[in-house]
């Protein structure tokens, strides 16, 4: 195929939609002047293997993460961070990949680097939400905008100010009366009273504290009493400031290169996010690329001057058609055949995991793939008598899944509800958990497997309850690898033996019993 064919079949890709004249716009501006990460993919289908000379101009300095990563994943982030047009870095479920990614978007955004972080779903951005600077969720809604209210309703309303001495610990009671009507109130008494007249009113405000604790209060806010000054001051000038000011600075924001852009792939194709495609990024980060199909993926490689891609290896779909088909049909799992076609200077292969307990990682990373998964555990695992095995499949009817997993449930002291997850494949059984979970287990996490994406709990109860010839081979290796220590599944044994899937590879591990103990 040359690179006519290759725009001709990938412009075949666009269906006619609200945003189809836009992605046609932004191909032909890809096709008149392709970017280094778009040129390494058409050349690379087009050509073979090929090697890129010229570089992106990123020039990372030597970056020291601030969470430990093993060898392996300092490899891949270094590959990340290379002026290479594109890494891709191939990983199965706990093997780190988020992790990775997080170190780099932290690492750019401080070194002033426009990051665009997107991933498939919602649940996978949780590990973004304390990223550097003024990060846009792609929404409903105008980055400008939004930039606007969150300075009125947070930044700007209460500043933050960090001016405790190193030497001490956060104080929660002086945090509580930092706001700007407690220092109102209490600043002109901090200024004119005695401190020990002080300690006296404080005592009152907080009559739950002993008196020792009530008098270091007293000392700190004295000490402190410049600084609170100030910290009103801003916050009665940044109250006042003229809806023109406020754009100003709104403006000022949007040009800000630490200001990275983050969202789900199919919310950032949305109309309203169009002026973003003009966007030029330094670095393009995309997490569950395995999902991305031909014409996302092109779009984003020409965005940024670096793409890396953080994916799954799957297995290769068989074409289900006998005709004549395009490139883009034939090989519709683009992450896949760019893991397999890229020269290996692009690509790195994770083969570490720091999730599951070994007992469970030996027996479900055999389904999932076919490389070879070392495990790594250092910490110290949950260790319940309750529970006798490590992996258990309760075979019991889909009707009544639900009711045995709550039974099940009350095994457990509800003071460990915040280390115990439920996980199902549909919305339905999702909802009747939550409706009828315990009210003492407070902190259970019940969610989809979409939601559960990037999760994890110490135990994970797995309801499979669903058509298992709908669900994704992806969809189950996520719920397989979100326990830590304890993986226990709910569902009906024959049902999941009659369908090729990881589920099935899994129980053909075992004896067909109806009590199935897998480790």
């Amino acid at each position: 195929m040359n690179e006519q064919q290759f725009w001709a079949q990938l412009q075949q890709l666009i269906y006619p939609s609200e945003i189809a004249q836009a992605q046609w716009e932004r191909l032909v501006q890809l096709h008149a002047s392709p970017p280094l990460p778009t040129k390494l993919i058409i050349q690379t289908i087009c050509n073979g293997s090929v090697y890129l000379t010229e570089k992106s101009p990123l020039n990372f300095p030597t970056i020291t993460p601030a969470v430990s990563l093993s060898a392996n994943q300092q490899l891949a982030l270094e590959m990340a961070v290379s002026n290479s047009a594109i890494a891709l870095i191939v990983g199965s479920p706990a093997t780190g990949k988020t992790r990775i990614a997080t170190t780099l978007a932290h690492a750019a955004i401080n070194l002033s680097k426009r990051v665009l972080l997107l991933t498939h779903h919602n649940a996978a951005l949780t590990a973004y939400r304390n990223l550097p600077g003024y990060p846009f969720w792609c929404q409903q809604q105008d980055y400008r905008n939004w930039l606007i209210n969150e300075l009125r309703s947070r930044h700007l309303a209460q500043p933050q100010m960090d001016y405790l001495p190193l030497h001490l610990l956060p104080d929660a009671e002086l945090a509580k009366l930092r706001t700007p009507a407690k220092l109102e109130r209490w600043l002109p008494i901090i200024q004119t009273a005695s401190r020990q007249k002080l300690t006296e009113l404080l005592q009152q405000e907080f009559p739950d504290l002993e008196s020792a604790r009530v008098e270091l209060l007293a000392y700190r806010l004295k000490q402190l009493e410049p600084l609170l000054h100030q910290q009103l001051r801003l916050s009665q000038l940044y109250s006042n400031l003229s809806e023109q000011a406020m754009t100003e600075l709104a403006d000022q924001l949007t040009e800000n290169s630490q200001a990275p852009v983050l969202g789900t792939v199919a919310e950032f194709m949305q109309p309203q996010h169009q002026s973003l495609w003009q966007t030029t990024f330094d670095l393009v980060i995309v997490e569950e690329a395995q999902d991305l199909t031909w014409l996302e993926l092109m779009l984003l490689s020409g965005l940024g001057q670096k793409l890396v891609l953080f994916g799954d290896e799957m297995p290769r779909r068989s074409p289900q058609s006998s005709q004549p088909q395009s490139f883009f049909t034939r090989f519709s799992q683009c992450f896949n055949w760019l893991s397999q076609h890229l020269l290996p200077a692009y690509r790195c292969h994770l083969t570490e995991q720091f999730r599951l307990h070994p007992e469970i990682a030996k027996l479900v990373y055999p389904v999932m793939c076919d490389r070879w998964i070392l495990t790594q555990s250092s910490r110290v695992n949950y260790h319940l008598p309750q529970i006798a095995h490590r992996l258990v499949w309760h075979d019991v009817p889909n009707q009544t899944a639900g009711k045995q997993m709550i039974a099940f449930l009350q095994h457990f002291d509800p003071q460990l509800s915040s280390q115990i997850g439920m996980i199902t494949f549909c919305d339905q059984q999702r909802d009747w958990l939550q409706t009828h979970s315990p009210k003492e287990f407070s902190e259970l996490l019940i969610g989809t497997v979409a939601e559960w994406a990037g999760m994890e709990r110490a135990i994970a109860i797995v309801s499979c309850v669903g058509h298992p010839e709908t669900i994704p081979p992806e969809a189950i290796n996520i719920a397989l690898t979100r326990g830590r220590d304890y993986l226990i599944l709910f569902g009906d044994y024959d049902v999941w033996w009659q369908v090729s899937s990881p589920m099935r590879a899994l129980l053909a591990q075992v004896d067909k019993e109806r009590m199935v103990v897998l480790s």
